[in-house]
């Protein structure tokens, strides 16, 4: 004898939410997907019957019948960057404001996670990926690009993604700026305190470093030039602090230092005030990424400033215009965002100049 089903606490089907509705089960379909005209009467009828019932469309099931799940996938290296937030936020915004529900992974830097986090992604039929790529090469991309589903690099490029549209930060840029400041700023001997160049942002900013010091007429010294461990977070902060001690400990110490993240920029303010150095008479300090906090910091902060919201609203935009237009394989585009040198107390030597009373001064 067969035991009797209790549904009682079964999840609402769409076949209930028709019957409440007075309605077919396709007219809710197509109210749900939007595939054809339903009267704005009916489709009142089919959206109350929905809220009260508690029915949930399948995104999944959905997605066989219509090719689309109305998701996005991002992909991000570390949540724990200070600009990731940002640029999460910013991405996220335009993909709810145009439909988009948001399917998030945190990779850890690690080249395996990355990979797999993509694939799952693809696995979830996401409609599109967005992606801040933090190895040297993604095969999995190739997933999305056999699928004909769009895919945006955020921050940097990569490798071997030929197929993918680019909205890059102007790191090299940023660093020969920020090197050009230090030394007009009567720099003699620039350090660099960097992360390890594996992706394109991290070996733009060296270069943009090393382009500046050459232009200068300066030689590079290796001693100068100090690369840490992957990550964005204390072990960071730790490696700005003991390179900086390291640095100052050397028989020719530098008198400025360029840190090319905000945690490593810390960790050397942090060292400098230990050693008893002032900032920025006898080290000058300039980090990377305006942050909330970067101009109350004692003395507060200059920086090279990336437009992370503007990169992020530019690549779920990019990505969303892709879906709408169906136009996956037209040519991949590249767009660098500018940076921005922002000069503040930490590196500004000029402003400790006393002015010079030109109508009091003795003749």
């Amino acid at each position: 004898m067969m035991a009797a089903v209790n549904r009682k606490n079964a999840a609402p089907t769409i076949r209930a939410v028709a019957s409440e509705a007075g309605v077919s089960v396709a007219t809710v379909s197509a109210v749900i997907n939007q595939t054809r005209f339903v009267s704005a009467e009916t489709a009142r009828r089919v959206n109350e019957a929905i809220k009260r019932s508690g029915y949930r469309p399948n995104r999944l099931a959905r997605g066989l019948s219509t090719r689309e799940t109305k998701t996005i996938g991002i992909v991000m290296p570390t949540i724990l960057s200070p600009i990731a937030p940002l640029l999460l936020k910013s991405a996220a915004d335009v993909l709810h404001e145009h439909g988009y529900a948001v399917l998030f992974s945190n990779t850890e830097m690690q080249t395996t996670w990355e990979e797999q986090a993509i694939e799952l992604m693809f696995d979830s039929q996401v409609d599109g990926l967005l992606v801040v790529p933090a190895s040297e090469t993604l095969e999995s991309l190739k997933l999305f690009s056999d699928a004909r589903k769009p895919v945006v690099l955020l921050l940097h490029g990569l490798e071997g993604a030929s197929g993918c549209d680019v909205i890059r930060s102007g790191n090299f840029r940023g660093s020969f700026d920020a090197v050009n400041h230090l030394i007009g700023q009567g720099a003699r001997r620039i350090a660099v305190l960097a992360l390890p160049l594996v992706s394109e942002s991290e070996k733009d900013r060296m270069n943009g470093f090393r382009t500046g010091v050459l232009a200068a007429g300066r030689t590079l010294d290796p001693e100068l030039m100090r690369v840490g461990a992957p990550s964005e977070s204390g072990a960071s902060e730790d490696h700005g602090y003991r390179e900086t001690l390291r640095l100052m400990d050397l028989d020719d110490p530098p008198d400025a230092i360029f840190a090319m993240n905000q945690y490593m920029a810390i960790g050397s303010l942090s060292a400098l005030k230990e050693l008893g150095l002032r900032i920025p008479t006898d080290v000058a300090l300039v980090g990377y990424d305006d942050l909330i906090w970067t101009k109350n910091l004692e003395p507060p902060m200059s920086v090279v400033a990336q437009q992370v919201e503007l990169i992020g609203r530019m690549g779920a935009t990019r990505l969303v215009h892709r879906l709408a237009e169906n136009n996956h394989h037209s040519p991949a585009e590249s767009v660098t965002v500018d940076t921005q040198l922002i000069i503040r107390a930490s590196s500004n030597r000029d402003a400790l100049t006393p002015s010079i009373d030109m109508e009091n001064t003795p003749k």
